[in-house]
């Protein structure tokens, strides 16, 4: 069968009148297990049709008096598909494996082209949210009445099944066909899950030396289920290593010329985007400047106020997701400011560094969702001028934590004049276990990967020396279990 992914929604199942014949409404109670021969027409039973689709008690039964029909008719006029299906709710057990059988027929040989028929399946939870849905081409089709048998294994955290049968004609298709579904059955097996079975790491061998490829290809042998569940697999790839910084162009020696003409510090972002208060120090081609003003190195970074006529503030930031820096993870953000004899901060303007955590990224599309902030105490006019102050602000990372802003943080009141200079930035983090490549749910035994994976992450100090790991999780949604010759560890050739 060809798996399908479909979206399929329906938690408030009750029985449904017949389109052929509307009987008055009766509020009856919902019965799982009940009417599974269309011999009380669709009570409990959920029925959706659209314009070139209908629903129907047939007389052309399997046993019985009644069957049910799902019909679709598009004439040749129209360009759009059309659906039909039926379905039963049902309340399940995590690990039990339920198994539906069904009659079915079709008033024609094959379906046709661009139709097909599935057996539908959506899983929920306790709060209502879909878990799992999943749709499967039934592929027996014939005039005659066949046995249709199909299991629905019940995921961990669900409480409700929603299963059942749909015909689709897809767009641009034309057709008159029907299909008849009767005598329905519905057991239950309660028996404990087999967890799949262990399963070996194959390439690249333990302790092997990865070469210069661009790809690297990861191998394992495949894991089997006595339960007959579908398995996927889960792989990580991480390292153990205390990175020294964590910042890109943390001291500033990096410098770029932005259109505007003046020199400001690379792989940093600002907002607001004026620039025109933010710059390298020194600029390019000064002959003449205070070398008191830079930490270390050849380059600091000076931020004046923006002298719009009100109170504003500028935030240079870098942002980094947490796939190294997981929740429970304490972040400290350090650095040097200065207040310069040459433009020193006047009355209330303060500069100061801070850690923002958001539930998203805030990229393109998407509004940052802002969960916390930390700061360090503010550089202000109090401090003595022309000498460095160091700063510090730590923060634990939230369970809900997906991205962290390192921001500093220059607010000016009033149009008051003042510069602050600022080196030397760094992040460290209380996580030694890194990790670099995380991918879930993989359908295959075998992946490649991109090297920049193992050399694209934050400075590692002594990168050359490190060991990385790997291993893979074999799972069939009930359990898992990791490779028994896991993890593998492997370097990198210079």
């Amino acid at each position: 069968m060809k798996n399908k992914i479909i979206i399929f929604i329906s938690l408030n199942i009750f029985g449904c009148v017949d389109d052929y014949d509307i009987d008055p409404y009766v509020n009856q109670v919902y019965d799982a297990y009940g009417n599974l021969g269309f011999e009380e027409g669709m009570d409990h039973w959920y029925g959706s049709a659209n314009m070139f689709s209908t629903i129907s008690i047939d007389e052309n039964s399997y046993e019985g008096q009644n069957s049910l029909k799902l019909s679709i008719n598009i004439d040749s006029t129209s360009n759009n598909g059309s659906i039909v299906e039926v379905s039963k709710s049902l309340d399940v057990v995590p690990g039990d494996t339920i198994s539906v059988s069904f009659q079915l027929s079709c008033s024609h040989e094959d379906l046709g082209v661009d139709i097909d028929l599935f057996d539908i399946s959506s899983f929920y939870g306790s709060s209502g949210e879909l878990i799992h849905e999943q749709q499967d081409t039934i592929d027996q089709i014939s005039t005659q009445w066949l046995t249709i048998n199909v299991d629905y294994p019940v995921p961990q955290d669900v409480v409700k099944l929603i299963f059942g049968v749909k015909l689709e004609a897809l767009s641009g298709s034309h057709g008159d066909i029907y299909i008849l579904v009767d005598d329905f059955s519905i057991t239950t097996k309660s028996l404990a899950n087999q967890v799949p079975s262990a399963f070996s790491l194959v390439s690249p061998s333990d302790n092997s030396v990865v070469g210069t490829d661009e790809q690297i290809n990861l191998s394992w042998n495949p894991s089997t289920d006595q339960d007959g569940d579908i398995l996927i697999y889960d792989l990580q790839i991480w390292t153990d290593a205390v990175v020294d910084n964590y910042l890109t162009n943390h001291d500033f020696e990096e410098i770029v010329t932005h259109w505007l003409g003046d020199e400001i510090p690379a792989d940093w972002d600002y907002w607001p985007y004026y620039y025109h208060n933010v710059f390298s120090y020194p600029q390019i081609g000064d002959s003449i400047y205070n070398q008191n003003y830079v930490y270390s190195g050849e380059y600091s970074m000076w931020v004046t106020g923006d002298y719009t006529g009100q109170s504003n503030k500028t935030i240079l930031y870098q942002g980094f997701n947490t796939d190294y820096i997981p929740s429970g993870t304490r972040v400290t953000f350090s650095g040097y400011m200065l207040n310069p004899t040459t433009d020193p901060i006047q009355n209330i303007n303060q500069a100061y560094i801070s850690i923002d955590q958001f539930a998203t990224s805030g990229s393109i599309g998407n509004t940052p969702s802002w969960i916390i902030n930390h700061t360090s105490e503010s550089i202000t006019s109090s401090h003595e001028v022309d000498d460095w102050y160091y700063f510090e602000v730590s923060s634990v990372t939230e369970e809900n934590t997906r991205f962290l802003q390192m921001r500093i943080n220059y607010e000016q009141f009033n149009d008051d004049s003042g510069t602050v200079f600022i080196d030397n930035l760094m992040i460290t983090t209380s996580n030694t276990h890194l990790i670099l490549h995380d991918v879930t749910d993989i359908d295959t035994t075998s992946v490649s990967i991109n090297r920049t994976v193992f050399t694209d992450p934050y400075d590692f100090s002594e990168r050359e020396s490190l060991t990385y790991y790997w291993n893979v999780i074999a799972k069939d949604y009930f359990s898992s279990v990791p490779s028994d010759n896991g993890p593998f560890r492997i370097s990198l050739s210079q």
